[in-house]
């Protein structure tokens, strides 16, 4: 496989002529910089969490570029999911003693088109990437049990050395819990009360903290690719490995849509990530006018059930 393609082609449509496309940022160092800078901090790193946005198959092919290098240049990193759970753990043993060359079996091993994320073609150049290298595939997320759990009983039904174990009895910040908070509320378009904003703060800590402790499990070095929320350093996956291994070195590097909004918030985002990879958008939807059509499929779901 090649490093990267001579000339980028872009999948994604919007935003191809903005002059920060394909450029990275260094936060630390308020600037753009060569993407030799970021692999050679990311070499240097225990964990790299590469935070996408899911349905951005740009930023897919770019996690898997970076995991190229990486496998190529140094010690082979493990690669963690967040699209992958311990449910899927049998399916992947048997994909690795059947077919462990073939990206497309990966796919139909894990049933991806009724996962609910993005369709496995997008995705596909992570997996090729790992694949190609025969870097160890692993689960990162909670079991569909746990998760049905965490909905039902919080936080309060782990038990204290479970919540201990992953980190969970350090608060965040207070302004990291507010602007978590901020971020459930939005992307809910407001319709979430206060109780139901502070249910969902606990379960993504859970997530979080689930996602750390997979990296941990899966040793050094080790690549997580997940949503963006989870690699930001202040209160998500970051925060809980430094909790639990501070001497550990962790690069977070989000993939970033240019738009007006991302603009607006690069000091937040220099905050949150290490590096910025910014690249073009896929749409210019309102997130909440989707929000509303899958609640109004909902509703008429419920209530055809209802009159049968």
């Amino acid at each position: 496989m090649v490093e990267h393609r001579p000339e980028q082609i872009w999948q994604s449509k919007l935003g191809q002529d903005d002059a920060r496309v394909g450029k990275i940022w260094d936060s630390a160092n308020h600037a753009f910089v060569e993407r030799n800078v970021l692999i050679q901090h990311a070499r240097l790193s225990d964990f790299v969490i590469l935070g996408e946005k899911h349905d951005n198959a740009d930023h897919h092919y770019l996690q898997g570029n970076v995991i190229q290098i990486l496998a190529r240049d140094g010690v082979p990193p493990a690669v963690v999911f967040e699209m992958l759970s311990e449910d899927d753990r049998p399916a992947l043993e048997v994909w690795r003693k059947s077919a462990p060359e073939d990206v497309d079996a990966l796919g139909l091993a894990l049933d991806w088109d009724h996962s609910g994320w993005p369709p496995f073609k997008i995705y596909r150049p992570v997996f090729l990437a790992a694949i190609s290298r025969s870097l160890r595939i692993e689960p990162g997320n909670l079991s569909h049990a746990q998760l049905q759990s965490l909905h039902r009983n919080g936080v309060a039904g782990l038990s204290a050395d479970e919540r201990h174990r992953l980190a969970l009895d350090a608060p965040l910040a207070a302004d990291a819990r507010s602007s978590l908070g901020d971020e459930i509320r939005e992307g809910h378009c407001g319709m979430v009360d206060a109780h139901g904003v502070d249910a969902m703060i606990e379960i993504q800590r859970v997530r979080d903290a689930t996602l750390a402790d997979a990296l941990l499990r899966a040793g050094t070095p080790a690549v997580l690719i997940a949503g963006a929320g989870h690699a930001r350093k202040d209160r998500a996956v970051p925060f809980y490995l430094r909790a639990r291994s501070p001497e550990r070195n962790v690069l977070s590097v989000a993939f970033v849509e240019v738009s007006e909004r991302a603009t607006e918030e690069l000091a937040d985002l220099e905050r949150a990530y290490d590096f910025l990879w910014f690249t073009p958008r896929v749409d210019d939807l309102d997130p909440c006018e989707r929000f509303k059509e899958e609640l109004e499929k909902m509703h008429k779901g419920s209530a055809a059930k209802s009159a049968m």
